[in-house]
This record gives C-alpha cells, structure tokens and sequence, in this order.
C-alpha cells in the first residue's frame, strides 16, 4: 500500500554503527555549531530517536531506512527508528509536555502534526532549519529546495512547525487508455465537465459517469469542498466553519456552489449504487471500467492498481473552474518532519531532515513509493505526472481549508454527516445550507 490513508498498527526497526573516537568528536563539533539551539535535553548530536507514521512494510518506510542506514554510514549519528503507524503523533501527545519525551523526530499528515504539536505549543520552530545545507548538493540549503508555497502551509503566527516531503493533492482521474479525447483536451470550466458528463452518460446508456463510494463521508465532502472553493475562492470553507451564527451557510455565494453540486446529483451523473456503497467497491469497479471518473487524492492509482482492467492509463485533471479565469486553486496536504519543543537531540534531528531531502534520498518516494514530493526538480511517477503538472501551474491552498487542523471537531460532527446526506439526495442546496446555519450554531453555542 503506497497511500497515506490513515491505520495501521506500531513495529519497531534500529540501525545501530561503532563510530570512533576521531568521528565522534568531529560530529559533535559540526552539529553543535549548526544546531538552532532552541531544543531542551543534553543535544550531543550523535544519536536520535525517530518515530514514523509508516508501518515496517510500507514503501515509505523502505526508503527512509535506506536513508537511515546510509545517513549513520555518512555521519555516524545513530538512528533509533521506530514504525508507529498513522497515530504516531496521538500516542506522543501524552509525553509532550512531561521532561521525557521520546521522540527527537517524528513524521506525520500536517493536520495531526498541527493539531498535537503546533497547537498545543510543543512544535519546534524550524525556521532556522531553513539555512541547513542539503549534503552533496552545492549551494542548495533545506529553504531552496522547498518551495515556500509549501512552508507557508506549514506556518503559523511565524513558525514553521513542519518541513514536508512528500505531497498529495485532489484531481478527477480517468483512463487516459479509454478517453483518448480527454487526455487531448481536459475540461478546464463547469461547462466543458458537464458536457462531457452529458455524453459519457449517453455512452453508459444513461448511467452517470462520476465514481464515489458514498460511505466515506470524507470522499463526498470533496465534490463540497471543492464547489465552494471554486465559487467563493480559498478560505471561504473555512470563515463559514467558523462563522458561530452559521449565517455564511446562507449566503447567495455558497448556496449557488452547492447548487451545482445538487445539479450531478439530481442528474444521476453519479454512477448506480454510489450512494449505498460499500468502499472501496465503486472505486475498484471505476479501475475495472464500470465508470468514467473518480475524485480523490493522489493515492488512487495506488490504492485502485490491484484492480486494474488491462491496459488502464491513469491520467488526472484538477476540479474545473466555474468559469474561464475563475478560481483554479490547487488543494495540497503535506506530509512531513516535525521536532518536539522538548526533544533531547534537536540538532541530530534536523541533520537528519536536512540529509534526507537531498535528491539522492528523496526521490525514492517519488520511484519506489510513487508519490509527490515537495522538490520541483524530482520528477513524479507516471501515474501522477499530470497531479505534479496541476500542483506546479497554480497556487496551493491546504485541503478542506485546513478545517480539519483548525476546526476538527466542527467538521466531524457537523459537516459530514450533512454533506453525506446532501450528496445522496436526501437535502436540497438549501435545505443542506439551512441545517448547516442551524447545526453549526447549536455546535459553537454548546461549544462555548
């Protein structure tokens, strides 16, 4: 499994090397006059404690122990690396705040990493990691191959609380081996899609094209999301999340963007059965063939390859504008390091970032976990050539607005289950947005 979905389950890996004496002491010269100095505990530099997000067996976690044993070999920092699984952050958080905290390094989604360390106050600032330079690669420091449109996303009031290295994004996939046509000319507005629509209805004698397995409430608030950003721009999602009248549920603007997702529905341009399925039965009939195209993130070729009709081509474009120069915003999630405020080897930690975001080492996620990475000069995967084309020709905003970092639980209780509702034709556009207004301000009054 190449995706990062979240699971899984704790394993446990250790690289250990014998450094002499000369090494030792040249390492802990080195890292002591680079370290950024704002971590607590004896920073010797010479080992560090890692928990991952990754279990043992996963593509990711293959090419950071590459990296791992290569970086020991280089430097003579033992790594103690530690496979968690997806709720690593979730089992550090009790510690983050007592004098013991286990982890000099940990990875993980941004919005964990915001929700369990920046917001709580114990995420390092690493702003000064920025200057590190990337070993091997002359002239090149951590801040010039990460684009800061991507370090913008992981700041807060000035902090940088995360340095990525990988990147997901959204695109409606297709097979480009069945839709030649497409793959020539991708709609770029709502009309060129819902004309296209329109006629691979007619191929599906009158079956709607669009797969979605309507159980995972996070895959229907997609098609939402995006309406409202492409109606109202980036941030609007979010200022409504917030809005505690839940007035901007009503206003004309997010209305007419849920309009045209209740047009698809009452359409059928949804394919038969979506709305009682069962995932992940639509997406794996949609790689079979069953129908034409599937929003999700940039782990669906992998997710979906297992299942594959012969000869599938998977070819992506971004969510259409609503009109030609209208909003053509590019959502983004990120994956990536973060240091706890009360690590004991701070320094060690960001040599080890620094290391692993040179080239040599980071294309492997791109090659052997087939995935984005946040360096413009690693080319993508094939699968996902047009999703780096589409991250690279706009601008980046964080994925659903970034509510499920800032307003997790208004998102969970509130949104989703009224969204499913909504994409399943049980709520009208404005039926959706009138219990929207009412849900979200009974939500902020109780939460108050």
């Amino acid at each position: 499994m190449r995706s990062a979905r979240p699971s899984d389950s704790p394993s446990r890996l250790s690289r250990r090397a014998i450094l002499t004496t000369a090494l030792a002491t040249a390492l802990v010269l080195s890292t002591a006059a680079c370290s950024s100095g704002t971590g607590s505990g004896s920073a010797d530099g010479t080992s560090l404690t890692y928990w991952s997000m990754w279990k043992q067996d996963e593509p990711q976690a293959e090419v950071l122990s590459a990296a791992i044993e290569q970086f020991t070999a280089d430097t003579g920092v033992e790594v103690d690396v530690q496979w968690k699984g997806r709720q690593v952050i979730q089992q550090l958080a009790p510690t983050l705040n007592t004098a013991n905290v286990p982890a000099d390094l940990v990875d993980s989604a941004d919005r964990f990493a915001y929700a369990q360390l920046q917001a709580t106050g114990q995420a390092l600032d690493l702003t000064s990691v920025l200057d590190r330079p990337i070993p091997g690669e002359s002239g090149n420091t951590v801040g010039s191959v990460i684009p800061e449109r991507y370090r913008d996303l992981n700041t807060t009031d000035g902090a940088l609380w995360q340095i990525p290295y990988e990147v997901l994004t959204t695109q409606i996939w297709y097979d480009g081996n069945a839709l030649p046509d497409v793959t020539e000319n991708p709609p770029t507005t709502w009309a060129d899609f819902t004309e296209l629509l329109a006629d691979r209805k007619k191929a599906h004698g009158g079956d709607g094209s669009l797969a979605l397995d309507g159980d995972i409430p996070d895959y229907a608030a997609y098609w939402t999301y995006y309406a409202v950003l492409r109606e109202l721009g980036p941030g609007a999602f979010a200022k409504a999340a917030r809005d505690k009248s839940g007035a901007a549920f009503e206003a004309e603007g997010f209305v007419d963007g849920l309009r045209r997702i209740e047009k698809l529905v009452s359409s059928d341009d949804f394919t038969p059965g979506y709305d009682g399925s069962k995932w992940p039965g639509v997406q794996q009939k949609w790689a079979q063939g069953a129908s034409d195209f599937l929003l999700l993130g940039t782990f669906a070729p992998s997710e979906t390859a297992e299942f594959a009709s012969p000869g599938l081509t998977y070819r992506s474009f971004p969510f259409p504008a609503f009109e030609e120069g209208g909003d053509a915003s590019q959502d983004i999630s990120l994956i990536g390091f973060s240091i706890p405020k009360k690590a004991k080897n701070p320094s060690a930690a960001e040599q080890f970032i620094a290391y692993f975001l040179a080239k040599k080492q980071l294309e492997g996620i791109s090659t052997k976990a087939s995935n984005l990475t946040p360096r413009s000069d690693i080319a993508a995967p094939k699968d996902l050539a047009d999703a780096q084309k589409a991250v690279a020709s706009g601008k980046v905003v964080k994925t659903l607005d970034g509510v499920k970092e800032t307003e997790a639980e208004w998102y969970t209780k509130v949104f989703l289950p009224l969204n499913t509702k909504f994409i399943t034709g049980h709520l009208t556009a404005e039926a959706f947005a009138g219990e929207l207004k009412s849900g979200s301000a009974a939500y902020w009054k109780s939460a108050s």
